[in-house]
């Protein structure tokens, strides 16, 4: 019982949930400042890390506005079951080698699960904005839903490289079979998989419904205050559950060349942050029509074609 309530409260649950958001928020802002050749926040506290910690209060301290416009219950009611359901999938991922088999629920569908839990979250953002009674957020969650339906088809089959190469849905298997060689067999499966994971968190260059310039700021256009940061928290969390899933299936999850251990997972994923943040200094924002033509004119074949390469590496390579 008491390991139950460390693991929901502490790790890996609100504590540790709350620790990245933090963390992602800061280090975001520090990564896009030096690229940029900017300073990013660093009057208070050391290097500026207090700047984010003042930020959020700010903004939970806020009026939370309800326009008489809306649809009161899903304009208030979804912003609070948002964030509880980014963080169900971190359940399923091996976090630490001394939690039982890494993760909080072992199960021989790992792969579907998360898949099936990361797909739920566009569809509540597409409620924000239907709720909101704006044509602004109404716009911004009709993007989500073709985003997602797009980029959903070539995340899953990247997804289910490895589970085809290793014969299991498994997380903690897929993570304890990998190795320098089918790290090399499924690196086409793991950029197919990033580049679709950006799409389905709304990340540049795919930010395209909540574009500023075209829809104010589209499904979060009418929030604000305690409303607002559920929101975000909701985004921060789906981040980091979607990078520790690529994380696990394609780079062997906590364990280290030396040692295994929780950091070698954090380093990862903070890797896959940089290349985040890389993408959204360097690269402009798509229109709509060519991020449909690009996930179905590129991305769909090439996670077809990265299915076939994978039985094939598995038959005449690995000789399985």
């Amino acid at each position: 019982m008491n390991n139950i309530i460390f693991q929901i409260l502490v790790f890996p649950g609100l504590l540790f949930l709350l620790g990245w958001t933090f963390f992602v928020f800061y280090f975001a802002r520090k990564v896009l400042a030096r690229i940029h050749k900017r300073v990013g926040p660093h009057f208070n506290g050391p290097a500026g890390t207090l700047q984010t910690v003042y930020d959020v209060f700010k903004l939970l301290t806020k009026e939370n506005i309800t326009p008489k416009s809306v649809d009161p219950y899903l304009f208030n009611v979804i912003p609070l079951i948002t964030p509880i359901v980014a963080a169900l999938p971190v359940v399923l991922i091996p976090w630490t080698p001394w939690m039982h088999n890494g993760v909080v629920v072992d199960t021989q569908y790992g792969v579907l699960g998360l898949v099936v839990l990361i797909g739920v979250e566009p569809f509540l953002l597409f409620l924000t904005g239907f709720g909101s009674n704006n044509k602004y957020s109404f716009l911004g969650g009709m993007r989500i839903l073709a985003q997602m339906l797009s980029m959903e088809t070539p995340f899953f089959l990247a997804a289910l490289s490895p589970a085809i190469l290793f014969g299991t849905m498994n997380l903690h298997d897929i993570m304890y079979a990998n190795n320098w060689l089918t790290t090399l067999i499924l690196l086409p499966g793991a950029i197919i998989f990033i580049i679709a994971m950006l799409g389905i968190l709304e990340q540049p260059p795919f930010h395209i419904p909540d574009a500023e310039q075209e829809i104010v700021y589209g499904f979060y256009t009418e929030y604000s205050g305690t409303n607002y940061v559920l929101l975000k928290f909701a985004e921060f969390t789906e981040i980091l559950v979607v990078s520790a899933a690529a994380v696990t299936l394609f780079f062997s999850g906590y364990r280290g060349l030396f040692f295994d251990s929780f950091w070698c997972l954090f380093l990862k994923i903070a890797l896959i942050a940089v290349v985040m943040v890389a993408i959204r200094a360097s690269n402009p924002r798509l229109r709509l029509d060519q991020m449909l033509k690009f996930a179905w004119s590129w991305l769909v074949p090439l996670s077809i074609l990265n299915i076939v390469w994978v039985i094939f590496a598995k038959l005449y390579i690995l000789g399985a």
